[in-house]
């Protein structure tokens, strides 16, 4: 089992302070923590040159000690033969995770990367199209998909192994809690028996743990203080599918 007391993560607690936006509109931390459930927020945030990548709380630097001993866990002893594990990343934006595991597992995976945001998919398909990555396993794979994270209709029942979910139900809890449960339930619905959902949230447990319980994810649910600064934390919440 691998041991997330033994990680430093380092994360910031507000969003980046950068000026984001087209036509002169500029979005500050704090404006941008009451918009994040619009899509045109987004949507003004990819669009920006200064974006290119754009991580809430945490970059793939700061996770793949996390992430691939987790993926090294939940591989069958025939990695490196069998099927690609499909990862599915929710609410990707233009965040690097993807990328850094698609680089550097040494397990087969299939990652799939969805937004809603049209410029975030399109800008990270150019970036990937540019062939700079050179994924670990020769297996792997990385797509980009422009979709619905609350309506995963193209995502089989029972076809994943690991949803990521990081800042995402955050974000949607800004508009209310319906849309932020609809995510926990559809990324239980395409979860294999024995599948996790990870969530990377500030959110304490008292208040994470009890909308869990409402959306559906049952008592399989861990959670692991990852790191702090300026006196905040940051949670994983790690929800394992049960039969």
């Amino acid at each position: 089992m691998f041991r997330l007391h033994r990680m430093l993560v380092l994360c910031l607690r507000k969003p980046l302070v950068q000026r984001f936006g087209t036509n002169g509109d500029r979005i500050h931390g704090d404006s941008l923590r009451h918009s994040m459930g619009s899509s045109l927020t987004w949507d003004n945030i990819y669009s920006s040159k200064d974006a290119s990548h754009f991580d809430w709380f945490c970059n793939y630097k700061d996770l793949r000690g996390l992430l691939l001993p987790l993926i090294q866990e939940m591989a069958p002893t025939t990695q490196h033969s069998g099927q690609p594990l499909h990862v599915l990343d929710l609410g990707c934006g233009t965040s690097d995770v993807g990328l850094g595991l698609f680089r550097d597992s040494s397990v087969p995976l299939l990652i799939s990367c969805v937004d809603r945001s049209q410029p975030a998919v399109l800008a990270m398909k150019d970036q990937f199209m540019q062939g700079l990555v050179i994924p670990e396993h020769r297996g792997s794979r990385l797509d980009y998909i422009e979709g619905d994270v609350t309506d995963l209709r193209d995502v089989p029942s029972g076809s994943v192994s690991l949803v990521l979910d990081k800042g995402t139900s955050d974000a949607l809890l800004r508009s209310g809690t319906e849309q932020a449960q609809r995510l926990v339930q559809e990324a239980l619905r395409v979860l294999q028996i024995g599948g996790k959902l990870l969530q990377l949230t500030d959110e304490d447990p008292d208040a994470r743990l009890s909308f869990l319980e409402k959306a559906g994810a049952g008592p399989d649910v861990t959670f692991h203080d990852i790191g702090d600064k300026d006196v905040m934390s940051y949670y994983v919440y790690i929800v394992t599918r049960s039969s």
